[in-house]
């Protein structure tokens, strides 16, 4: 099924899904990203908790939507990265889980790795042709190593001063 757009070109139904996956997705990292704000202003975590995971289940069920639709596809590089992409988050949700559990490092294993199965969705967009030129993925994809590199410094830096990984 095509859903048109005004000047004619058809999107798949299942690039639908994905749009949206990746719009969600991004969204919960950008709300992480201005938690302190938000929760200086509303002064209630567990909304914020809330928010987070609601929007960040929708962003999976359209994941798993987009990629049930393009099952049968014949495998390439771009579905192949949209496959890596897609295991990445399910991990993504995994360190999330490990986090409400109370294990306190695995936020570090949640944020970063969501920042890189964010990126790797924008370069799968990218290399598929839908609407995401490759300058806005290189860009994506440089941004997420020099932040990687960054948080992984500090986190290196946390388990000297520690002496350990804590639980």
């Amino acid at each position: 099924m095509r859903v048109l757009s005004a000047s004619g070109s058809g999107l798949v139904l299942g690039d639908v899904f994905g749009l949206l996956a990746l719009v969600l997705i991004g969204a919960t990292a950008v709300l992480m990203l201005v938690r302190k704000r938000i929760l200086k202003r509303f002064k209630n975590l567990d909304l914020m908790r809330r928010v987070h995971i609601a929007t960040a289940g929708l962003g999976g069920l359209f994941l798993i939507l987009h990629v049930s639709y393009f099952i049968s596809y014949p495998l390439n590089l771009e579905i192949l990265l949209g496959y890596v992409s897609a295991s990445l988050a399910l991990v993504v949700w995994l360190t999330g889980t490990a986090f409400l559990e109370r294990f306190r490092d695995s936020l570090y294993f949640h944020g970063t790795l969501s920042l890189s199965a964010i990126s790797l969705m924008v370069i799968h967009s990218a290399a598929a042709g839908l609407n995401v030129p490759f300058a806005i993925a290189e860009v994506v994809l440089g941004g997420t190593t020099i932040i990687a590199i960054y948080k992984t410094s500090q986190y290196i830096g946390k388990l000297r001063g520690t002496g350990g990984v804590r639980r």
